[in-house]
Formats: C-alpha cells, structure tokens, sequence
C-alpha cells in the first residue's frame, strides 16, 4: 500500500505542475489534489503512447529472443531506463542505432509494465535525436488532431505518407497511430504544422486472428497502402474446415469446392455466381496469400469478419452488427 500512496502523490503533483500553466486565471479556491489516476484520464487529454529520451550507454542482445536488442540509456535528469527494440519496432528513418546516440523510445502509455529499476519499455517506435525535424507518436483524430490534443496535422501536397513497411499508403489517415516528422509549428493550442513525413503504424499487425473461437497461429495480418486489413487465407480457411488449393500455373486458388480467386485480381468467385469486387485484389507477402479481412463474410459468407478490442474476429456464429 506505500507503494500505491508514493504514486498517487506523484501523480497528484503531476497535476499540480499542469495546473500553474494557466493558474493565473483560476481562483485558488478550486484547485485541488486529485490523486485518483482515472479522475486524472477525464480531465487531461490522454497520449496513446508515452516516452522516454536519453543518452544509449550500452546496447546488448536480449537473451532468448532472436533479433531483440536492449537499449540502456540514461536521459537528462539522470534517470536510467532500458529500451527494448525487437523486429517490430519501427525505427524512424531506419537510423542506425549507436553508443552516444540521443534517442527517443515511444511505447504504448497503457501496455503493462514490469515494476522494476531500471524500467524497461517495450519500444513500437524509436527515434535518433535530429536538428532537422521534431517525431510526434500518437493517435490521431478525424480532425487530424493527436489524442494529448497537443498537434494538428495540415496535410499538403508535398507530404510523404507511407505505411509502416514504406509503401505509399493511399487511405484515410484518419483516427490511426501515426508517427509523424514535421519542422516549424504555430503557437496556437493545439499547435499545427505542414508535416514533412507522415508513416501509418500498422496496427493489424499486432491483432490475434480468432477464427471460431480459436487464436490461430501462422502469418500476421496486416494493413495495405489502401489502408485495408489483410487476412492469411489458407490458415484462416483451414480453420474454418476448409481445403485451400493453389495452382502456380495460373496463380489462382481453390477455397473448397465453390470459392475461386486469381492474384491480383479484385475477381472473387462464388459458386459459379458473378464476380464479387471487395475493392481490393489478393495479395502475396512472404510466399503467403492475403485477402481482405471481408472476403470471409461477402465471399465465403459467414456470418461474422471483423475487428473487435484489438482482435480479428472470423466465425459464422450469432451475426454481430
């Protein structure tokens, strides 16, 4: 119970700091210590992800985890922390990653962490400190504004948006984890700006696949330049009790008996029925063959394709709306 007593006083002093900003137009008799971290969520405008700046002191193979490196660093307050960088981790501008270097590691405010010292953060993001532009992490609204409500993002014609594999990415940016790299800002709240360079974290990576109640285990389904989420067809089909053909010669697929699709054609054949367009054709990432997470429901007609609390979720049970 100490323990939770210390946090609730650095939070409440948290808050307190925040409140001087603009102290000089609030009576004194309102203000107050709230030491309650959700009563702390209604009031302040909530960041996605956190962070933590510092100097790398030493970097080292993590143990048991192929291509994972730790990061030690130790920021300007003397604070020491480890920056865990795995294969997921997105490296801005896939900078190398040196002793000496300024780094910025940007992880999910809400992801459990392990209560130890030096704190160790699992890294979605990794920046190498540069004079030529400032790295904003977040998700960002309908409005292009960042859940903190701290930047606006105006997007031009001379932005470069790409998806997190580097692709050009075509689809609405909207209410989507963006790393953002942008230079000169107004002083306005929130503050806005013309970014330089605008990458699309693909959030479909991290998502379990459940197909009839069952996490499955094989490719990653991800996000394409459309901004369309992309299912494993044979793992996904397979779990469903369905045979999945390929025939390399034509470069099309059997799903059972009845459900037919050629790569990269937005041709999806149905019992002989004409041809369904998804909006998006087949894809091959890996050797493997990706469809669009609706192909389940408009093509193989089950009940149910969709994404739900971070989860796709495939079955033909109860229909959800």
């Amino acid at each position: 119970m100490k323990f939770k007593k210390v946090f609730a006083g650095f939070l409440s002093v948290s808050i307190l700091s925040l409140s001087t900003i603009t102290a000089f137009a609030a009576d004194p008799e309102d203000l107050r210590i709230i030491s309650d971290a959700e009563q702390i969520k209604e009031i302040l405008p909530q960041s996605y992800f956190n962070s933590f700046t510092g100097v790398v002191k030493k970097i080292t193979d993590r143990e048991g985890i192929k291509g994972s490196k730790m990061i030690y660093v130790i920021n300007e307050e003397g604070l020491e922390a480890n920056i865990i960088v795995s294969d997921d981790t997105y490296i801005v501008n896939n900078a190398e990653i040196v002793t000496g270097a300024v780094i910025t590691g940007f992880y999910e405010a809400n992801a459990p962490m392990l209560m130890i010292y030096p704190a160790q953060y699992n890294a979605k993001v990794v920046a190498v400190q540069s004079q030529a532009e400032n790295v904003k992490v977040d998700m960002f609204g309908k409005d292009l504004v960042s859940a903190d409500n701290t930047l606006k993002l105006n997007i031009s014609d001379a932005t470069e948006i790409i998806s997190q594999t580097g692709k050009s990415f075509k689809g609405d940016l909207a209410n989507r984890k963006l790393v953002v790299l942008y230079g000169p800002s107004t002083r306005s709240m929130p503050a806005q700006t013309n970014p330089i360079k605008v990458i699309v974290l693909d959030d479909a990576a991290d998502m379990d696949i459940i197909v009839d109640n069952k996490k499955i285990d094989g490719p990653r389904a991800y996000t394409n330049e459309q901004g369309t989420i992309m299912v494993p067809l044979r793992a996904a089909a397979e779990a469903l009790g369905f045979e999945v053909a390929w025939d390399g010669g034509l470069k099309s697929i059997m799903v059972g008996k009845g459900i037919s699709l050629k790569i990269g054609q937005d041709n999806y054949i149905y019992m002989k029925t004409a041809p369904i367009q998804l909006g998006t054709a087949p894809e091959v990432l890996g050797e493997k063959t990706f469809v669009p997470l609706s192909f389940f429901k408009e093509v193989m007609r089950m009940n149910n394709a969709y994404v739900f609390e971070g989860q796709i979720v495939i079955d033909n049970g109860e229909k959800m709306e």
